[in-house]
C-alpha cells in the first residue's frame, strides 16, 4: 500500500480541486503542518500580516477558482480568521479553514493560546456555527474526514473547518484514495424529470411573460454558461441583482438591468413586475440586495433554482443541481418565448446613470464624476472590487465592459474586505488586472496587504476614496459625529513604504483622476495607487435611496 502523510494528502486533494496557493499566518502549532503541506510543491505559500486578511484573500480566491484554503494556528490565529469565514458562509463561498492544533493527547493540559481550562474543543465548536462541516482529524480517519469535509465545501459552496493536531499532520495514510475523485454532485433523475414536468405545467398555466432573475450563486456554481443558454433559448428577458451584477455581459440583448426592488431602474422593475412567471436562479434576497425588502415575492408564480435543489410554486425537488435544472428549463424555454428575436428595445438596457439627473459637467471630483470617469476608463476583462459603502453603490450604478468580474460583499458587509480580496483575486486569475475602489476608513483596516500584493508581483489599480471617514454612518445618522471620522493619513508615503515600486497619485479633480487612470493603462505591469479626494458628505444616488428607507 502506497502511503502519504496526512498533510501531504490534504495538499494533494486541494490541488485536485484547483487550489494552487495557501493563504495564512504561521504559528507554533501549525509550522509542522505548513511544512508538510508545502513539501510536495502542490501549493505556494502566501503569507499575510494577520489571519483576518488571509481569510478575506482566500474568500476572493475561492470565488474565482472554486475553492481556497487558509491556514492558521490554534486559538489566537483561528479566532482572528473567524470573521472572514463567517462572511464566506453568508456569501456562499467554499473556503477551507485549516487550523494547526495541539497534539491529540494534549487535552487537559494548560497550554498557551488556550483558555487555560484544559478544554481544547472551544474553538472547533465556535466554527460549527459558521461552517458547513467541522472536523478534528484523528490518526485513524484523517483521510476520510478530509474527503468528507472537502466534498461538503464543494457541494454546498460553504466554508468548512479542519483542525489538524500536530501529531496527526505527519501520520501516514493510504494514498490510493487520491486516485478516486471527490463525489460532489448528485443528480436524482426521477426528481429532475418531476421538476421539469412541474415547470412545464406552471409555464403552461400562467401563459405569459417569463423573466429570469440571476443571483450570485450562478457564479458560485459555475453555471453562467447554462444560464446564458436558457436566456437565449427563449429568448427570455433577464435581470441581475446588485450581488450578481456582471455575471452575464451587460451588453447582452436580453439584459433588462439590475433589479433592486422598487428602488431600482424602471427596465428591471418592469421585467420582473410584468412577468407571469419568474425563474429565480441562485438568489439570496437580503435587505441590501432586495432594495430594503421591496423586491417582488410570489412563490406561486416562481420557479426557484438553488445549488442542489429546485422548486416550482413551493414544491421542492431535492437532488436537482443548478446546472441540471437550467438545462432542463432550456429545453422548455422555446415553448414559452416572451421576446422577439431582436431582443429588448435599446431603452430597456440603460443603466442607473441614465435615470439620474446629474446637472452640468464640471471638473469637480464627486461621487458621480468619480464613477463616470471609472466607467469610461474601466478596461474589459478586469476584476472590479468595490468595498461595501459608497464604493459598492457607485459600482453597481455603472455599466460594465465585457467580461468584467465583480467582487463585493453585500450580504456580510465587513468593512475592509476588498483590499485583501484584491490579493486573492489577483492570484486566482493572473490574466485579469484587479481594480479596487475602497473608502479611506475601510482601507485603514486592512491596508497591510498592499505589501503582500507587491511581494507577490501583482499590479492592481487601487483607488482609495478619501472622504475623511465613514460616509455610510454619516449618511444614516449624525453626520457631524466624531465617531465617523478617521485619522488623516499620508497615503502616498504609506504606499511607497510597503510597495516601493508602486506609482502613486493624488486626485482632487476630474482631470487629475483621468490623468492617473490613463497612466494606469499605460503601465499594466505596475501597481498604481490613486487617492481620490471627495467631499465628506457626498453620497452616490443609490445609497441615498437606500438611506431614505431607514
Amino acid at each position: 500500500m502506497r502511503e502519504v502523510t496526512v498533510s501531504g494528502y490534504l495538499a494533494e486533494r486541494l490541488r485536485q480541486n484547483g487550489v494552487a496557493h495557501l493563504f495564512g499566518v504561521p504559528g507554533d502549532f501549525n509550522v509542522d503542518l505548513i511544512d508538510g503541506l508545502l513539501a510536495g510543491g502542490q501549493q505556494r505559500w502566501v503569507g499575510s500580516p494577520n489571519e483576518l486578511n488571509a481569510g478575506y484573500a482566500a474568500d476572493a480566491y475561492a470565488r474565482r477558482r472554486g475553492l481556497a484554503a487558509v491556514v492558521t494556528t490554534y486559538g489566537v490565529g483561528e479566532l482572528s480568521c473567524l470573521n472572514a469565514i463567517a462572511g464566506a458562509y453568508a456569501e456562499q463561498v467554499p473556503v477551507v479553514q485549516i487550523t494547526g492544533s495541539p497534539a491529540a493527547g494534549a487535552d487537559g493540559k494548560l497550554l498557551h493560546h488556550t483558555l487555560a481550562d484544559g478544554d481544547l474543543g472551544h474553538f472547533a465548536r465556535a466554527y460549527r456555527e459558521v461552517t458547513a462541516a467541522t472536523e478534528v482529524l484523528t490518526h485513524e480517519r484523517a483521510a476520510e474526514q478530509i474527503d468528507a469535509a472537502l466534498a461538503v465545501a464543494l457541494e454546498t459552496s460553504r466554508p468548512v473547518y479542519l483542525s489538524v493536531p500536530a501529531d496527526v499532520a505527519h501520520t501516514k495514510t493510504d494514498a490510493e484514495r487520491l486516485a478516486t475523485p471527490l463525489r460532489t454532485t448528485h443528480v436524482d433523475a426521477a426528481a429532475l424529470a418531476a421538476f421539469a414536468n412541474a415547470a412545464r405545467n406552471l409555464l403552461k398555466a400562467k401563459d405569459g411573460q417569463v423573466t429570469v432573475v440571476a443571483g450570485h450563486e450562478v457564479e458560485r456554481r459555475a453555471a453562467t454558461r447554462e444560464l446564458r443558454a436558457l436566456v437565449e433559448a427563449g429568448p427570455l428577458p433577464f435581470v441581475t441583482l446588485v450581488s450578481s451584477k456582471g455575471c452575464v455581459n451587460e451588453d447582452h440583448p436580453c439584459f433588462a438591468g439590475v433589479y433592486w426592488g422598487d428602488l431600482g431602474v424602471k427596465s428591471a422593475r418592469h421585467a420582473v413586475d410584468q412577468a407571469a412567471v419568474l425563474i429565480t436562479v441562485g438568489t439570496l434576497m437580503t435587505d441590501v440586495v432586495a432594495g430594503a425588502f421591496t423586491a417582488r415575492t410570489e412563490p406561486a408564480a416562481t420557479i426557484d433554482i438553488r445549488g442542489t435543489s429546485a422548486s416550482v410554486a413551493n414544491q421542492t425537488f431535492d437532488g436537482v443541481p443548478m446546472r441540471a435544472a437550467l438545462a432542463a428549463l432550456t429545453g422548455l424555454a422555446s415553448e414559452y418565448a416572451t421576446l422577439p428575436a431582436a431582443g429588448l428595445p435599446a431603452s430597456a438596457v440603460l443603466g442607473y446613470r441614465a435615470e439620474e439627473s446629474h446637472g452640468p459637467v464640471t471638473d469637480a471630483l464627486t461621487q458621480i464624476s468619480l464613477w463616470e470617469s471609472l466607467e469610461e476608463w474601466l478596461p474589459a476583462n478586469s476584476t472590479l472590487l468595490a468595498e461595501i459603502g459608497t464604493a459598492f453603490w457607485g459600482a453597481v450604478s455603472i455599466t460594465f465592459p465585457p467580461n468584467t468580474a465583480f467582487l463585493a460583499q453585500p450580504v456580510w458587509s465587513s468593512s475592509g474586505y476588498t483590499l485583501p480580496a484584491t490579493l486573492g483575486a489577483g492570484l486566482a486569475e493572473p490574466v485579469r488586472r484587479p481594480v479596487l475602489v475602497i473608502g479611506d476608513g475601510a482601507a485603514q483596516m486592512t491596508v497591510q496587504e498592499l505589501g503582500t500584493m507587491s511581494t507577490n508581483g501583482l499590479a492592481p489599480v487601487v483607488v482609495v476614496v478619501n472622504n475623511a471617514g465613514y460616509t455610510t454612518e454619516r449618511m444614516l445618522r449624525s453626520p457631524d459625529a466624531s465617531y465617523a471620522d478617521v485619522a488623516p493619513w499620508n497615503w502616498s508615503g504609506l504606499v511607497r513604504s510597503m510597495a516601493p515600486h508602486a506609482h502613486t497619485y493624488r486626485a482632487t479633480c476630474r482631470r487629475e483622476l483621468r490623468t492617473a487612470l490613463a497612466h494606469a493603462s499605460a503601465h499594466p505591469d505596475k501597481m498604481v495607487f490613486i487617492e481620490a479626494v471627495l467631499p465628506a458628505g457626498d453620497i452616490p444616488p443609490m445609497a441615498q435611496r437606500l438611506a431614505a428607507t431607514r
